[in-house]
Order: C-alpha cells, then structure tokens, then sequence
C-alpha cells in the first residue's frame, strides 16, 4: 500500500490515479490518515457500490437481527411457503 499526501494528490492527481493499477493509496492530510483511493474497473464497481452502499448495509443488518432473534427458514419450508415442488 502508498502513501502520498492530500498535497500531492491536488499537484499530480494524474500521477497518483496512474499509481492506483498497482496498489490502494492512502491519502494523508497533515500526516494522518484521510481517505484510501482504490483500484476499480468495470468488474469491480458493482461490487464496490453493493459493500459500500448505506441503506443497503442497514437493510442486511436489519434482517440478520431478525433472524438471529426469529431464526430462519429451511429451503423445504421456503418451497412450501411459495408453493413450489423439490426440484
């Protein structure tokens, strides 16, 4: 992983991008951590916006708690409630 500064970045942001085929860079302001600059590509984004996503966080948290605290459903009972048959 780099390191470069918030400086660097606004004087030679091309540069810093260009950095970014190899490895993630942190930005740094006044020494201390500011932000990370990752890779992406086509492939990569949907994933990104998916695990980054807020209300889509909340929603999974959200419905993990309830099935810890109601538990789940088997994949018969699922196939029963939809009307489906084994298969």
């Amino acid at each position: 992983m780099k390191f470069t500064t918030l400086r660097e970045l606004k004087i030679n942001p091309s540069k810093v991008l260009r950095g970014l085929k190899r490895e993630a860079v942190v930005v740094t302001r006044k020494g201390k951590p500011a932000a990370a600059l990752i890779p992406l590509d086509e492939d990569t984004l949907e994933e990104f916006i998916i695990a980054h996503h807020p209300t889509l966080l909340a929603e999974l948290d959200k419905a993990f708690r309830e099935y810890q605290a109601k538990g789940g459903k088997t994949l018969a009972e699922m196939r029963r409630k939809l009307g489906r048959r084994h298969g």
